[in-house]
């Protein structure tokens, strides 16, 4: 079989196309995860996953009406495909800032 990792990196777009293919539902506990794992992101990729929220489901984001700057993703209301495809999503961009030890 071919190794998990794939071949090297791959293009934005086939690898769109390639990740929204897992729509299997998102236990509670998973969602919980994906959640914890967004906060961690910085804020560069935090502005990547709401644009791919946007775009997959417009409707979802609600801008808080005290802080404009922040917006709530109502994780419960993305569809399965997107959620798959950020859990990869964050989950790479975790494991590459990870490798770069960022200073404190």
């Amino acid at each position: 079989g071919a190794p998990a990792g794939g071949d090297g990196p791959t293009t934005g777009k086939r690898m769109l196309e390639q990740d929204f293919s897992n729509d299997s539902p998102m236990s509670y506990e998973e969602k919980r995860e994906l959640c914890a794992n967004m906060n961690k992101l910085p804020g560069k990729k935090l502005g990547s996953v709401v644009q791919i929220v946007h775009d997959r489901n417009p409707k979802i984001l609600q801008q808080n009406g005290e802080d404009p700057d922040e917006i709530e993703i109502d994780i419960d209301r993305i569809d399965a495909a997107t959620l798959r495809y950020l859990e990869n999503f964050v989950r790479e961009a975790l494991s590459k800032n990870s490798k770069k030890k960022a200073k404190p």
